[in-house]
């Protein structure tokens, strides 16, 4: 028979808190690293902040529009642009982008910094091609000065993702724009972690685990 004796609950207790700390730490090294190799031209956090903070700058008016509200310069411009995301696909994505983006404009998104429509272009038509179906739905419109607020709903389905069925998500992009009405400044505020990459094999696990971890209080 073993002599080991057990320890008392508490001292386990005390054992285990900084074995779970260092858990939570590999854990995220863990999701960074993944990450990364999912998303390549992922900006760092600072430099997205520098580069939109500085955009806004640029961009600021007379560079950027500001249509009076109801007029229907404004609701040209917002049209075009619900009707590009109703249904992306690589074709449309191509045939739309010089109309609904300007020159110059900026993308913002939690993947990437995109400069130039023909980047942008390039851009949507790949994520369009990538998947089955992608289309964001405009569920409430705001705006302040040269600024515009969107409220939206993303369904996207691709065959290796969610047994192919409809992954759905929610999030605000703030857009500007030119006088013809072409979109200068693209920034979106959006959770990539629930909108994307809960569903990839393997790093869904990881971020479910995380999230469960971090809102479990017990002691």
């Amino acid at each position: 028979m073993s002599n080991a004796k057990t320890l008392p609950a508490s001292l386990m207790s005390l054992f285990m808190q900084p074995l779970r700390r260092y858990f939570f730490a590999l854990l995220i090294v863990a999701m960074a690293t993944v990450l990364s190799g999912c998303a390549k031209t992922a900006p760092a956090p600072a430099e997205l902040n520098r580069a939109y903070e500085e955009t806004l700058v640029l961009t600021a008016p007379p560079k950027s529009a500001v249509f009076a509200s109801g007029s229907a310069e404004e609701q040209e411009a917002l049209a075009r642009l619900e009707a590009y995301f109703a249904a992306m696909t690589a074709a449309s994505v191509r045939e739309q982008t010089a109309a609904v983006y300007a020159p110059d404009a900026w993308l913002y998104d939690n993947l990437a910094i995109v400069s130039g429509a023909p980047a942008i272009e390039k851009y949507f038509a790949k994520a369009a091609a990538d998947v089955r179906a992608l289309s964001v739905e405009f569920l409430q419109v705001t705006h302040d000065g040269p600024d515009y607020f969107v409220r939206w709903r993303m369904s996207v389905e691709a065959d290796a993702l969610n047994d192919g069925q409809p992954m759905v998500s929610y999030g605000v992009t703030q857009f500007r724009f030119d006088e013809q009405g072409r979109v200068l400044v693209h920034r979106d505020f959006w959770d990539a972690a629930t909108g994307l990459y809960e569903y990839i094999p393997g790093l869904g696990g990881i971020i479910l685990g995380l999230r469960s971890r971090l809102t479990d209080h017990d002691e």
